[in-house]
C-alpha cells in the first residue's frame, strides 16, 4: 500500500489529539491527519454522563492496562483504565473538570519547563473553556469546552459540604479560579445534560475541514526516521500496516503509557535496554518512561439512611426508570453527572502553604467495596475518597518486548515515598472528622469501609494498602524540561532528533493537584500554538 501523506501527523486522537487536529485544522494550508487506535465514540454511553461506570465495568473502549505487583500495596497489580476511543480518555473518564493550584504551574517552570508558569498557562485555560458561572479573569467564556458546577447536588452532597464548612474550611465559590483550596460541588465538562467531551468540543466541528483526515482503529507500530528527522509513522490498520509520511512534523498524542512506549519501540530511550531488545537506537533517551506519577486515592463506603443515593434509584425498577425519564425531560438529575460531586481541598499537616489532599463525594457505594467490587450494594449507601494531591512516589514504565502488540510494564511504586504516607494517615482522620459532623453524620447508619475497628496507624495502613487504587491521572513519564536528560523542551520538541513533539500528559513534569484533564487541555492548546509559529 502507498505511504500517505500530511503536513502533520498526530498519533493518537485522545484528549490532546482532538484538540491539536481541530486546532492545526484551522489553517486551511495545512493538512492534518488525525490516527487513533481506537473506534469512533458513537456508543451513547460514552455521551451520557453517569455511563462512565457503565464503560468502567464492560471495558469494551479501554486499553486495560495492569501494573506489576505494587510491593507497597502487598504485591497487588491494580487495573489502569485508559481511553482507547475518539476522546481518548476524555470520552470514558467522570467528567470532574478541576485545574489544581495554581502553583502547580509555576513549580513546572520553576522545574525547568520555562514558559508554562500559570500566568503563561491561564490564557490557554481561558481559551479552551466556555464556564456557566460568574465572569472572571480567570474563567473563559466563549471557549470549545463547555464547564459548570454540578446543576443539582444530591442530599449526600449537600451534606458532605455543610459538614466541610462546619469543620471551618471555606465554601470555595470557584475552584477554578483565584485559589482552589476548601469545598465546593464539582465542576464538571458537562452541558444540557451531555458529556462535552474533547471529541464533541473540538473534533467534530472540525470534520467537514478538506484539510483534516481522520482515521480511527490505526494502532501506533513505529516513528520513521532519516537521518535522525522524524519522517512518519508506522501503524496497523484494519487491513494491515500503513505507512503515514509528515511533510512538516509527527506529534505523538498518544498519553502517559503509549507515548513512551511507542518513543522507545522506535530507538528513543535508554540505549542500553533498547540494544538488549534489539531495537536501534535513535537517540539515547534514558528519562523516557520514567517520573511516572499518578494520584492514589482510598475509599470510605457508607451505609446510610434513604437519601437519594443510586444504590436505591437504581434498585427499584420504577425509581431507576424515573431517573431516566426526569433525564431525558430536563438534563439536569443524576445521569448528569459523572464520578464524584463535590471536592474538598485541605491542609492536613501543620505549617503546610496549601492543601495536599482532595476528598471527592461520590453518591453511590459498591457491593463489597473493599474488595474492588463493581456492583451497587443492595443498600442504601455513599462513599469518599482521598488522595494526596501531589504525591512524592514516582515509578516507570518500560518495554515488555519489541512489540506494539504487547502491553508495557507499569510499575507505579505507590507510597514508596514516606511523606505520602504520612499524609494518607492524617487524610484518614480528617476524613472520619467529616463522617462525624453535621449534617452529613446525620445520613450515616455505618462506616462499612474501612469499618470500625480499623483505629490504629497500622490498621489503617493495612486497609490502604489493601484497598487503595489509582485516580486514573498517569502522567509525567516523557518530562519536559531545560535540562539536556529531560525528554523533551520547553517547546515540545523530543530531544536528540528533530521533526518530532510530544503534546499530552506524559510531558508534566509535575503531576497537578487534582483532576489532570484540564490541564491535559490547557497543554495541547499551547503545543498548537507552539507548533503553528514554528511554521
Amino acid at each position: 500500500m502507498a505511504a500517505k501523506e500530511a503536513d502533520y501527523v498526530i498519533l493518537g486522537g485522545g484528549s490532546a489529539g482532538c484538540v491539536m487536529a481541530a486546532r492545526l485544522s484551522e489553517d486551511p494550508s495545512s493538512q492534518v491527519a488525525l490516527l487513533e487506535a481506537g473506534p469512533w465514540d458513537r456508543n451513547p454511553w460514552i455521551h451520557i454522563p453517569m455511563g462512565f461506570a457503565r464503560l468502567y465495568v464492560t471495558r469494551k473502549f479501554d486499553w486495560n492496562y495492569q501494573t506489576e505487583a505494587e510491593p507497597e500495596l502487598n504485591n497487588r497489580s491494580l487495573y489502569w483504565p485508559r481511553g482507547r476511543v475518539i476522546g481518548g480518555s476524555g470520552s470514558v473518564n467522570g467528567l470532574v473538570f478541576l485545574r489544581g493550584s495554581p502553583r502547580d504551574y509555576d513549580r513546572w517552570s520553576q522545574s525547568g519547563a520555562r514558559g508554562w508558569s500559570y500566568e503563561d498557562c491561564l490564557p490557554a485555560f481561558r481559551k479552551l473553556e466556555t464556564f456557566a458561572g460568574p465572569d472572571s479573569e480567570y474563567r473563559g467564556k466563549d471557549g470549545p469546552v463547555q464547564v459548570g458546577e454540578v446543576p443539582e447536588p444530591s442530599d449526600g452532597c449537600r451534606a458532605f459540604v455543610a459538614a466541610c464548612e462546619q469543620l471551618g474550611f471555606v465554601r470555595n465559590q470557584d475552584n477554578n479560579a483565584e485559589w482552589f483550596e476548601g469545598v465546593a460541588p464539582n465542576q464538571l465538562n458537562v452541558h444540557r445534560g451531555w458529556r462535552w467531551s474533547p471529541a464533541t468540543a473540538y473534533l467534530r466541528p472540525a470534520l467537514g475541514r478538506p484539510n483534516l483526515d481522520v482515521q480511527t482503529e490505526r494502532v501506533g507500530q513505529r516513528i520513521l526516521f532519516r537521518d535522525g528527522r522524524a519522517i512518519g509513522v508506522v501503524v496497523r490498520g484494519p487491513v494491515g500496516e500503513e505507512t503515514w509520511l509528515a511533510r512538516r512534523e509527527v506529534i505523538v498524542c498518544a498519553g502517559a503509557i503509549e507515548s513512551p512506549k511507542l518513543l522507545m519501540l522506535s530507538g528513543i530511550g535508554d540505549g542500553a535496554a533498547l540494544q538488549a531488545m534489539g531495537i536501534p537506537v535513535v537517540a539515547h533517551a534514558p528519562e523516557v518512561g520514567k517520573n511516572l506519577q499518578d494520584h492514589f486515592m482510598v475509599r470510605y463506603a457508607f451505609r446510610t439512611k434513604p437519601c437519594g443515593t443510586l444504590n436505591e434509584i437504581m434498585a427499584n425498577p420504577v425509581r431507576a426508570a424515573g431517573l431516566g425519564l426526569g433525564w431525558f425531560m430536563r438534563r439536569k438529575n443524576q445521569m448528569a453527572v459523572g464520578a464524584s460531586e463535590a471536592s474538598l481541598f485541605a491542609r492536613v499537616l501543620p505549617g503546610s502553604e496549601e492543601p495536599e489532599v482532595q476528598f471527592q463525594f461520590v453518591n453511590f457505594s459498591l457491593d463489597d467495596q473493599a474488595r474492588g467490587a463493581s456492583r451497587l450494594a443492595k443498600y442504601p449507601g455513599f462513599t469518599f475518597n482521598y488522595c494526596v494531591c501531589r504525591p512524592d512516589s514516582r515509578g516507570e514504565l518500560t518495554l515488555r518486548a519489541p512489540n506494539a502488540d504487547i502491553k508495557p510494564v507499569i510499575r507505579p511504586n505507590y507510597l514508596s515515598a514516606p511523606s505520602d504516607i504520612r499524609i494518607m494517615l492524617e487524610s484518614h482522620r480528617l476524613g472520619r472528622r467529616i463522617a462525624e459532623t453535621a449534617p452529613f453524620a446525620g445520613l450515616i447508619e455505618r462506616e462499612e469501609c474501612p469499618g470500625a475497628a480499623t483505629q490504629t496507624d497500622d490498621q489503617v495502613m493495612d486497609y490502604i494498602r489493601d484497598n487503595g487504587a489509582t485516580v486514573y491521572h498517569p502522567c509525567g513519564t516523557n518530562r519536559m524540561g531545560a535540562d539536556e536528560r529531560s525528554v523533551v523542551d520547553p517547546e515540545l520538541r523530543v530531544r536528540g532528533v528533530t521533526g518530532l513533539r510530544v503534546a499530552d500528559a506524559s510531558v508534566f513534569p509535575l503531576v497537578p493537584s487534582s483532576n489532570i484533564h484540564p490541564a491535559v487541555l490547557m497543554l495541547a492548546e499551547r503545543a498548537a500554538e507552539i507548533v503553528r509559529r514554528a511554521t
